[in-house]
């Protein structure tokens, strides 16, 4: 296949349609595919557009007969290049695996219809984002206290104490126990921060978010003892209507 000046003659041409354009601009771009679009034909769609958009763009591409494939990419292409894990669901889920796995690529089938992978993708994203938020408001204190080794070697040692899921777990069991006192000490965290000119943005977040934690007033009912599965913790939060 050569190159194309214009939507209509890529799309003629291609048994396969990769789409990977800013968020902002995935359904209007799809919108226009599905004009030149051919039965069997694989629209892939590798944008961050939330689930609700891919659930009616699959609609839209079944109806005129192409597989439609809401397809996540779940890490940095610059380290992973064509081999990025990714997520897939949708109507083409299942063809885009089995075309790309000759070429080594990391296609990784879910349930449901498309936009289950950007829903799993946009939940991890909270985490993954998050975490280089708080790495970068946490660095940026300890450099201006003039203790970031120290603060590396004391974080590292903790975290590599166990498996990650241990301390989800271990984490998670024991806010709905322990969320007063350490909204508290992130509180005075954030009031040094001031002291001297910085700005916490994620620390406040930290603080609304474990003061949520306290208002559901389960500390006391559960005699300051932490749950001891994730499992038990969902069912307080369902029975709280934890938000």
């Amino acid at each position: 296949m050569g190159l194309s000046s214009s939507l209509e003659g890529l799309v003629g041409q291609s048994d396969v349609v990769v789409v990977a354009v800013p968020a902002k601009y995935t359904e209007e771009t799809l919108r226009q595919i599905i004009c030149f679009i051919r039965r069997g034909m694989l629209v892939v769609d590798v944008t961050t557009a939330l689930p609700d958009i891919k659930e009616r763009l699959e609609q839209a591409f079944s109806a005129g007969g192409a597989y439609y494939v809401d397809s996540a990419m779940l890490g940095p292409l610059p380290v992973y290049a064509h081999k990025v894990p990714m997520l897939a669901s949708g109507s083409g889920a299942e063809k885009w695996h089995d075309l790309m796995t000759p070429f080594h690529m990391s296609v990784t089938v879910v349930e449901g219809n498309a936009g289950n992978a950007s829903r799993i993708k946009l939940v991890r994203s909270v985490f993954m984002k998050g975490l280089e938020a708080l790495l970068a408001e946490t660095f940026v204190f300890a450099h201006r206290c003039g203790i970031e080794s120290v603060i590396l070697d004391s974080i590292s040692e903790t975290m590599n104490k166990t498996s990650f899921q241990n301390t989800a777990r271990r984490l998670l069991c024991a806010d709905v126990i322990h969320s007063e006192r350490r909204s508290f000490e992130v509180g005075e965290a954030i009031a040094l921060m001031k002291e001297i000119g910085l700005e916490s943005p994620v620390s406040e977040g930290v603080r609304r978010r474990l003061e949520l934690t306290t208002h559901l007033g389960v500390a006391e009912k559960l005699g300051g003892i932490p749950p001891e599965s994730l499992e038990e913790v969902f069912v307080i939060w369902d029975e709280h209507n934890y938000r």
